[in-house]
Parts: C-alpha cells; sequence; structure tokens
C-alpha cells in the first residue's frame, strides 16, 4: 500500500538481531536466558522472538541508522526488545498480586473473538505470530486491562447508549474499487482516449501513461471511500463513480492531485469502476465487547502508568550484556528523577475513540 536505487533502505528484523546475538554469545556459551526481571528469567527464545518482529532501518544509503542521540538503531533495537520484556513481566506481576490474572478460559475467549475480526489470519501472517504467540500478547493485554478497570462497570444501557450517541464511528463509508488514469496535459488525455475507444486495455493504458500517484498501484484496482479527502475538495466525482456501472469507464474529470514525486497535477482523471459496496452500520452485537472495555477504560481513576514506571525504576533488573546493565542503570536514573519531579497523579482518563476499539 505504501523506485529503485543501487542503496536501499533494508528492513531485515533478523539482521537486527544478528550483532545482538553475537554479543550474547561472547557473554557465555549455552547461556539459555538473557536476563532477569525481580527472580524471572529472560529466556532466549521469548528474546529473539521479540527481536524478529522488530522492523528496523539498518542503513539509509550507504550510513548506518542512529537515533536522535547518536546510538546506532540495531543496537537500540536489541535494548528496546529487552525493556519491551521487562514492562511486560512487570504487568503480569501487578496483575497477580492483584489477583487480576487473565485465566486460561478468559484468553481462549479473547482469541476466539480476535479469530472473528476482519482479516485475522492475514494479520497474524504478517506479524509472523502463532496462535500461542498470540495468547501469549492476549495474556498481557487482558492483564493490563484488568489491572486499569478494576473495580470499575459498565451496563448494557450505557453500552447501547453510547452506541446509538456514536452511530456514525461505527458506520463503514460506501466504497468504489477503481482503477484510474491521471494525466496532466491535453495532448495525452486524448492519446489515452484513442486507445480506450479502440479497446485497448484499461490497466495497460494506465502503465503507459498515467502519473503516479502516492500509494497507489498505477491503474491497479484501489477501494476509495465516500469520506475520503478527495471527495470532500471535489464532490462531484463521487456523484460521477456512484452513477457509472461498473465495468464501466467515466468520462474525464478536472482534478488537481499530489503525484507520487510530490508535485501537484493539475490535470484530469478518468476512472474505470471495477467494484461496490454500499454504507453499512456495524450492528451493535459486532462492536458491544470493544464498546464496554473503552467504557471502562474511560471510567477508570487509576493512574496506571505512573505506577508501572514506579514499578519499572524499582524492579531488580540484569541483563547478560554489559553495556545494556549500564543503560539499563542509566534510564532507571533518570526515571526516578521524573517520578520525583513530577505533580502527584491525578487520574483524568479522556474519552477514547469509540469507533476503532481494539483488544
Amino acid at each position: 500500500m505504501r523506485g529503485e536505487r543501487n542503496t536501499m533502505h533494508r528492513w531485515l528484523p533478523l539482521l537486527v538481531a544478528v550483532p545482538v546475538i553475537m554479543a550474547l554469545a561472547t557473554t557465555g556459551c549455552g547461556r539459555k536466558t538473557v536476563g532477569e526481571v525481580n527472580g524471572k528469567k529472560i529466556s532466549q527464545q521469548e528474546y529473539y522472538k521479540v527481536l524478529e518482529r522488530m522492523a528496523v532501518p539498518l542503513t539509509q544509503g550507504e550510513n548506518p541508522v542512529r537515533d536522535p542521540t547518536g546510538r546506532l538503531i540495531r543496537e537500540q533495537a536489541g535494548y528496546l526488545a529487552l525493556r519491551m520484556l521487562v514492562d511486560r513481566q512487570i504487568v503480569l506481576e501487578m496483575a497477580e498480586k492483584e489477583k487480576v490474572m487473565p485465566t486460561e478460559e478468559e484468553i481462549n475467549k479473547e482469541l476466539e473473538r480476535q479469530k472473528k475480526l476482519p482479516g485475522f489470519n492475514e494479520r497474524l501472517k504478517t506479524l509472523g505470530y502463532t496462535q500461542d504467540d498470540l495468547k501469549e500478547d492476549i495474556k498481557v493485554e487482558l492483564a493490563a486491562f484488568k489491572l486499569l478497570t478494576k473495580g470499575v462497570t459498565v451496563s448494557d444501557d450505557e453500552v447501547k447508549r453510547a452506541y446509538q450517541q456514536n452511530i456514525q464511528q461505527f458506520t463503514i463509508p460506501a466504497q468504489v474499487q477503481v482503477g484510474l488514469i491521471l494525466v496532466d496535459n491535453r495532448k495525452t488525455l486524448n492519446e489515452v482516449q484513442d486507445m480506450l475507444k479502440k479497446g485497448q486495455d484499461f490497466h495497460v493504458v494506465a502503465l503507459q501513461k498515467s502519473v503516479k500517484l502516492p500509494n497507489m498501484p498505477q491503474g491497479g484496482g484501489v477501494w476509495l471511500r465516500e469520506t475520503d479527502d478527495t471527495f470532500k475538495q471535489f464532490p462531484q466525482l463521487w456523484q460521477v463513480l456512484q452513477k457509472t456501472p461498473i465495468g464501466s469507464i467515466t468520462p474525464p474529470q478536472s482534478i488537481k492531485l499530489p503525484s507520487a514525486q510530490g508535485k501537484m497535477v493539475d490535470g484530469w482523471v478518468i476512472f474505470k469502476v471495477l467494484d461496490r459496496k454500499q454504507r453499512q452500520v456495524r450492528p451493535l452485537d459486532e462492536v458491544k465487547e470493544d464498546l464496554r472495555r473503552l467504557l471502562m477504560q474511560s471510567k477508570s481513576k487509576r493512574p496506571l502508568a505512573r505506577e508501572l514506571m514506579q514499578m519499572r525504576a524499582q524492579a531488580k533488573v540484569s541483563f547478560e550484556i554489559p553495556r545494556f546493565n549500564r543503560r539499563w542503570q542509566e534510564d532507571m536514573k533518570q526515571l526516578q528523577q521524573q517520578i520525583q519531579q513530577a505533580p502527584p497523579a491525578v487520574a483524568t482518563p479522556t474519552t477514547p475513540s469509540v469507533g476503532g476499539a481494539t483488544p
């Protein structure tokens, strides 16, 4: 969704892991752990899993990418992976201490709920997750949610009322799938129209003649929504697309759009309508659980983020890589100062958007 050069940006998470893995190997062959949090071991296996899912750029041109502090990004990946694992463990420890640890039944129920969401299998594949991996994430997410909303309840009437008051956020806009040809001069427009009149394939003509648009396959089938900014600026375009039968081509429409190179193209666009979806409202039963969770979070007065910061600062943490230990100590010293200087925590939860609930 979102050209080629001799030197390319690389997004190879496994390569990110290599320098850190080598460092681990030199600190002690045969070790099966990479650190410890409050007496709980961090295994190599879970550490590598986190690293493999972190898409981190290694180079920009021929130079290693650095963060604003000057550290190499590849170094950042290893340290951030360990920090993530530390935070996960702290959340689980808090949940266990407060007796809100998610049960296996709750985790399985949430897994089944997520399986029903559109694109579940595709997302799992993209993330490189197995269902067991996902269950581990669900466990941590549910633990954090139960900590945040401990003692908070939301009635069915509150859920129904919030649904009715925010119905637009549960409305899926009408959509049209199109191929398109964008030209920036009358001569090319005439050539395109002649080619199409002679029966040449729309996609082939688009590849040959169309100006390239950002984040859009040239001439290919892309879904456009009635709420897209382009249609707010050019409302007649949506009207034309709605009237055009599937499989048909629109007359040229005047338009101004940014090209893939960032320049504004003042010209004409020709669409081929490939498919159409009508506006839909997601039923209450489909969104009830997500909406209930959002309402519970908005009711919570617990400053959980501050509590987690304090728990992190107090945790007994050690890593197998000495430089990561030194960095952790530096970070925790700064964190302690922030906690001491911050005013007393007063939870002022903001009401989240009720249309984009995620577990």
